[in-house]
């Protein structure tokens, strides 16, 4: 059965089987497979079988859905294809024997074994994590200085030339670089897996061990550990058979919240379920968890296989502070990621919507961008505005310097809007349709609308005196309030946020009916502004498609 394997934006990790014909994928509750992140539509994409085929459809979402890296709508998934849906990543693999592939495979077996031995077991806690680096530093210091106090050593420089406390030095400016390489590493690389395999290449440097994993926790089976990680000392170590860990050891250290070293892992009395150790013929071991505030989110192990060397309390307490370490850049690089997508989900909302706007949809919370966007019906004041005789225009100057006066005309305007806390709706041609209201709506919509209406006027007549005669142009303004639906409209290839009904198309009427800059408005906008501007009365009109004739005011200042 094919299925995915998924790491999601806080670093959880689980297999999820693709076991219908279609799947459906989103943060809401009532998908299949449920992504509780904010960077994710409620439905976001579906998997659908085609004959033998697995096609991926993005379902219309803000933040996209992304194949190898490439913004997609549609395609068909192959084995090992990286799928990410907002912050999180899936991988695609054909079969439940497709293992994800890691630096080599780990098998985590239950077999039971017997068998007696020795083992220390050091009490872990989050707490540790604020400390412990610094508390390592004052472990090292104080081992140099007991070491150079030994007897024998009577002279300093004699103590300081000692091949003894040379190597202790060299091994403990070891240690500080890989503490500060791990927090480095952090704002170089991105990928969270890459991180993650660099953090374990580190830590190989100051633990003298033959191969390591590193696990996270999570999914929807809290007892699913997936290596992520799979360290060897050599390639020659690399490419006989995988590694078979214990899950024994593994739980023990995740549900004793404990850090563990056994000295002799193969006769260890602590572990005699594990079958794994001996058929590994492992002769040391540690195990270590790792936190997320007052969670372990997985564990570290090195294992050495060689009879003259063991592991030794020293590595069981380095390997801790590390672990503290690497589990606060794992955090730290979810954080990220996280902020990352709100900076991809913030520029693309800054295109249409004011700062206002924005920070009202990023703030809130669960109820998210599709949550805010999705279809609803709102009360909402529409203008339109539109430049008085742009074809002629059009037709006395070149194309290029058409494209400048435009973007000029626009960028001002559109900061006005978004000053007012409008929303831009489309452009169309050279018109500008803006919404107050709509995607949150507000008691002042229709002044607001107003003010900016009589803003765009005065804004206009700054720059055109500033433009040559030939160059110069008039607007007419209309707008119009009511209840439209509000939402994203469109296709899954294409979606955009805009207001349907028929206040809409009242307020494209009223704008025609503007002469040149002149600010037209219906009688339910009245309303809302009568007390609030200086308005005249112009009369009634016919509006094409209604059966009775409208009553339009003008705005004067």
């Amino acid at each position: 059965m094919p299925h995915f394997y998924v790491v999601t934006n806080e670093g959880q990790i689980f297999n999820f089987p693709i076991s219908k014909d279609k799947i459906s994928i989103g943060r809401s509750n009532d998908n299949d497979l449920i992504l509780p992140d904010n960077t994710v539509s409620r439905h976001h994409a579906e998997i659908q079988k085609r004959k033998n085929d697995y096609f991926l459809a993005d379902l219309g979402s803000y933040n996209g859905t992304r194949l190898n890296g490439k913004s997609i709508q549609e395609g068909f998934l192959k084995h090992d294809d990286n799928v990410q849906i907002g912050s999180n990543k899936l991988t695609f693999l054909a079969s439940e024997n497709s293992p994800i592939q890691v630096d080599n495979s780990v098998s985590l077996t239950t077999e039971r074994d017997t068998g007696e031995g020795e083992q220390q077991i050091v009490i872990s806690s989050p707490l540790e994590r604020h400390w412990q680096s610094q508390e390592l530093l004052f472990f090292l210091e104080d081992k140099n200085r007991k070491k150079s106090e030994k007897p024998g050593i009577t002279h300093k420089n004699d103590r300081f030339n000692s091949q003894e406390y040379l190597a202790e030095l060299a091994i403990n400016n070891k240690v500080l670089f890989v503490l500060y390489e791990i927090s480095r590493q952090l704002n170089e690389i991105h990928d969270f897996d890459q991180l993650l395999r660099r953090i374990m290449d580190l830590l190989f440097m100051v633990i003298d061990a033959d191969h390591g994993f590193l696990i996270l926790t999570g999914g929807p089976n809290e007892d699913n550990f997936i290596p992520v990680v799979v360290k060897h000392k050599t390639m020659h170590d690399k490419a006989k058979r995988g590694i078979k860990a214990s899950l024994t050891l593994i739980k023990k250290v995740i549900d004793g919240k404990i850090a563990i070293l056994t000295s002799n892992a193969m006769a260890d009395s602590r572990l005699a379920d594990a079958k794994s150790v001996m058929v590994q013929q492992i002769r040391s071991a540690i195990c270590v968890p790792l936190w997320r505030q007052d969670k372990i989110i997985g564990v570290i192990q090195l294992d050495c296989l060689r009879i003259d060397h063991q592991f030794n309390q020293d590595d069981l307490e380095l390997l801790k502070t590390i672990g503290s370490q690497a589990a606060m850049v794992i955090e730290q690089s979810a954080l990220n990621e996280r902020i990352r997508e709100e900076e991809r989900m913030r520029n693309r909302l800054q295109r249409y919507h004011s700062p206002q706007v924005i920070e009202m949809i990023l703030k809130e919370g669960e109820a998210t961008l599709d949550d805010v966007m999705d279809s609803k019906e709102l009360m909402v004041t529409i203008l339109f505005a539109d430049i008085v005789g742009f074809t002629r225009l059009s037709e006395t100057i070149p194309p290029r310097e058409i494209n400048i006066i435009l973007n000029r005309y626009f960028s001002t305007m559109t900061d006005i809007v978004f000053r007012n806390g409008g929303t831009l709706d489309k452009y169309i041609g050279d018109e500008i349709m803006a919404v107050f209201g709509a995607p949150i709506e507000k008691e002042d919509d229709a002044e607001r609308a107003v003010r900016t209406a009589l803003e765009i006027r005065r804004q206009l007549t700054a720059m055109m005196k500033t433009t040559s005669a030939d160059r110069r142009f008039d607007i007419r303004v209309g707008l119009n309030t009511g209840r439209v639906v509000a939402g994203n409209i469109g296709s899954p290839k294409r979606m955009e946020y805009t207001v349907i009904g028929d206040p809409v198309n009242v307020a494209s009427r009223l704008e025609s009916f503007a002469k040149p800059n002149q600010i037209v408005i219906g009688e339910e906008t009245f309303g809302f502004v009568k007390n609030k501007f200086k308005i005249q009365e112009i009369g009634t009109r016919k509006i094409k498609g209604k059966s009775s004739r409208i009553v339009v005011y003008e705005v004067l200042e």
